[in-house]
């Protein structure tokens, strides 16, 4: 049998005058709420009374000193004992270290410093780190919910009880203005909650940093309803409840407002069809003259007069959220019955509560054969003197095109066996088109002035000579905005994120029917103008814009870089924006090895002589994070490490385990780093490790049997000897001292060594006595009787006492 024994003084740490490098790994509370968390450093922001854990990542042998500060004011110190091996540490997201945990006392709100300083075990400064982490256990604040716009529609937007509807072409908004949050914002939720407190729906709040706002709509505009919002008719008294987060995990929950919406338009019936013919009436209150509506029935008058049964509660007359069309001309039985009179195929419009129509006079049947054809809607053309032809249903006349006069209107309808009139809203009587023609010009009257906001309706109908026929309205629109323009109010240059959000005001957003709105903002090459990246509306609160722009699409180079946002006339804001190197190349990592480089599958003797260095042509780039993992053991560890004075970094000493056989037992360390530009790599590296004094024994043979042979004076046969070991200070290493074995994996054959059975692959502790620090003498041999071959193991001592 052959011994080779490798004893591991080397890794007897605290004889090694190495620098560390430490930092809070994680924090772990109870928050107010009464739940346990692990916060990271990262966030560092805690919403706790309680007694605060504190996970410190560092090295073995290594004392940590920490300090908390308030301001100037000392409020907890304390320094661990050593780092040993037995403080292994696992996070709350199963990553392992090597460090100390702590519990600092209940601290009172604020911002606070902690120092963490490496001390080696002389008490000797290593390194130190200070960080910061902020106690909030107030939370956000803000305003009321509130809604800034004025759609009109008799709907009621403030006070004890809103009374909401879907409006016409703008999206409504509930807005929270005031946002605060000591701990930074995180999110806010919108509940819609039923009369019997359970939760209808619940929706994000989109949050507009540059104004400190909140927006949700409820309705997607063109007055449709948001999909969240209920299915209504005015009837049922809801509530909208408004939670805040911040990022320390703390809720705010706003006062909650109630609400009627109306986005049902409820019952109502067509019934009947007025014939002057009928000896009968199916309407209570007439004894003829009405017949019963049916589908696909001849009717042979034109217009037409129909009948809708409406219960009366949904009538307009009654209540608000009612329907408003025709007349009512009779009631009976908690029903209105109710009169419209519509040429054939022309619309006339149902009005919902709190909206613009909602729905349209509908019905299926035929005209009679000597029943009048009514004319059909025209299409228009308009001049003015500075367009030839406009036909647009709404057009957006630019302020760079004003002032402008309208000087005429051309109409065009389908040919009818009577002369059809074209009739204009500015001026009565447009033009006729004789008998089987199809158009006719006349002028109209108008003009914009380049001042001010609003918009002109043109609207045009095609009438019979009496104007009891007549088609649909054909609306032109003209809008124009001279006067309110957007404003580029901030930017937030995210440098890490490749990211800036640019803060755009535009007075009175969403007016002129919805027509006014931001269009677009960009980044331009000032030194081109030449457009160079298309930002991303991400978030929109009242009367302010958010734009988000990724820096990451723009090829690297140089750019004198502004910015530049439109609304819908084309009115421009600009303003200088930064001279932006774009630095798209993530650092190169560097392994090297007793200053030179450390080729992957080399053998490393001691991670002191690891140096980590890397390169980056344009930002400084730091070592964001170090991970260990292999060897032996299939370890998996998370390693401090600290900075050089050249520069580069050194990892600190987890417990390692030497390589046993080198061609599976390596270990692979990966260096993880970025930019100031936030461009991150990583760089893995193989190699066999063993520590930096590693003792070879010579080979030890023995007989196969299973107890310590010895010679006639008792003296064992087989037997590791040590010698004296001594610590940095000179004095001996002495006592009872925990010992690794380590049989490597295609060992021949088990081996006892003072009582303890180590099969191959296997590593175990043992108590070896070192008594005064002289000599010590320790008998081994095989677990096995008859054993026959080679078995390799390792002695270490990873920390002595």
């Amino acid at each position: 049998m052959k011994f080779k024994l490798k004893l591991l003084a080397a890794l007897i740490l605290g004889t090694l005058s190495l620098p560390g490098h430490s930092r809070v790994y994680e924090y772990t509370i109870k928050d107010i709420y009464g739940v346990e968390k692990s916060v990271s450093a990262d966030s560092a922001k805690l919403n706790t009374t309680e007694k605060i854990q504190l996970s410190l990542i560092s090295g073995l042998d290594r004392k940590i000193r920490v300090t908390v500060k308030k301001g100037d004011a000392n409020v907890y110190s304390t320094t661990t004992e050593s780092v040993k091996v037995a403080d292994r540490i696992k996070s709350s997201s199963d990553e392992e270290f090597y460090g100390k945990v702590i519990t600092m006392p209940p601290l009172s709100e604020g911002l606070y410093t902690i120092t963490s300083e490496i001390l080696n075990t002389q008490d000797a400064l290593i390194d130190s780190t200070t960080q910061s982490f902020l106690i909030d256990t107030s939370g956000p604040t803000a305003d009321n919910m509130r809604i800034d716009q004025r759609p009109g529609y008799d709907m009621v937007l403030t006070g004890n009880l809103w009374e909401l509807g879907l409006g016409a072409e703008a999206k409504l908004y509930v807005t929270v203005k005031n946002v605060k949050a000591t701990a930074g914002f995180d999110k806010a939720t919108i509940q819609i909650l039923n009369p019997d407190n359970t939760v209808y729906s619940k929706m994000d709040m989109v949050y507009d940093s540059g104004s400190a706002s909140l927006s949700v709509p409820w309705t997607k505009g063109s007055a449709v309803k948001a999909d969240w919002m209920p299915v209504s008719n005015a009837d049922t008294e809801y509530r909208f409840r408004v939670t805040l987060y911040d990022k320390a995990g703390t809720r705010k929950v706003l006062p909650d407002q109630k609400f009627l919406f109306d986005s049902d338009l409820g019952e109502y019936t067509l019934v009947a069809v007025y014939d002057p013919t009928a000896e009968t009436s199916v309407i209570p209150g007439f004894s003829k003259g009405y017949v019963e509506y049916k589908s696909g029935m001849t009717v042979n008058l034109n217009p037409i007069t129909f009948v809708y049964r409406v219960p009366s509660t949904n009538r307009r007359e009654y209540r608000k959220g009612g329907l408003a069309f025709g007349n009512i001309i009779s009631e009976a039985n908690g029903y209105s019955y109710v009169s419209v009179t519509t040429p054939y195929q022309t619309l006339s419009v149902i009005h919902n509560g709190y909206q613009w129509g909602g729905a349209s006079v509908t019905y299926n049947i035929k005209m009679g054969a000597d029943a009048p054809v009514s004319p059909t809607t025209p299409d228009v053309w308009i001049t003015s003197d500075k367009k030839s032809s406009v036909s647009s249903y709404d057009f957006l006349w630019k302020t760079s095109d004003l002032p402008v006069t309208f000087l005429t209107a051309r109409v065009k309808a389908s040919a009818r066996n009577y002369i059809q009139k074209a009739m204009s809203n500015t001026g009565g009587f447009l033009c006729n088109i004789p008998v089987g023609e199809l158009e006719c010009e006349g002028k109209i009257v108008g003009n914009i002035q380049k001042s001010g906001n609003g918009h002109m309706g043109f609207f045009f109908k095609m009438t019979n000579s009496d104007g009891t026929l007549f088609s649909q309205y054909a609306e032109r629109r003209q809008y124009w905005n001279a006067d309110q323009l957007p404003r580029i109010t901030g930017y937030d240059y995210q440098e890490d994120k490749k990211k800036v959000l640019l803060f755009v005001n535009l007075p009175g957003n969403g007016s002129l029917r919805y027509k006014l709105q931001l269009k677009s903002a960009v980044l331009i090459n000032a030194d081109s103008n030449v457009q160079v990246l298309t930002g991303t509306n991400t978030a929109i609160a009242g009367d302010d814009y958010t734009y988000t722009f990724d820096l990451g699409a723009l090829p690297e180079g140089k750019y004198n870089l502004s910015f530049l946002a439109k609304d819908t006339f084309d009115n421009e804001s600009s303003s200088p924006f930064i001279t932006l190197v774009n630095d798209m190349t993530p650092p190169d990592v560097i392994f090297n090895y007793e200053n030179a480089p450390l080729a992957s599958g080399s053998t490393v003797y001691g991670l002191e002589n690891i140096a980590i260095s890397l390169n980056d042509a344009l930002t400084k780039p730091v070592l964001e994070r170090l991970e260990l993992k292999g060897g032996p053991a299939s370890d998996s560890v998370i390693l401090g490490f600290n900075q050089n004075a050249d520069g580069s970094y050194t990892p600190d000493y987890p417990r390692l385990f030497p390589t046993l056989v080198e061609n599976t037992d390596k270990y692979t360390l990966t260096a993880y780093a970025t930019d100031t530009k936030g461009n991150s790599t990583q760089k893995s590296i193989q190699f066999a490790y063993y520590p930096k004094n590693l003792v070879t024994l010579e080979k030890l043979k023995t007989l196969g049997v299973v107890k310590a042979l010895k010679t006639s004076d008792n003296t064992p046969l087989a037997v590791m000897r040590t010698g004296q070991f001594r610590r940095n200070d000179g004095s001996l290493v002495q006592g009872v001292q925990t010992a690794n074995i380590t049989l490597r994996t295609d060992a021949n054959y088990a081996i006892n060594i003072l009582g303890t059975v180590i099969q191959p692959g296997e590593t175990k502790d043992i108590q070896i006595d070192l008594g005064a620090g002289v000599n010590t003498t320790v008998p081994i041999f095989p677990a096995t009787n008859g054993a026959t071959g080679q078995s390799d193991f390792i002695i270490e001592f990873p920390q002595i006492k």
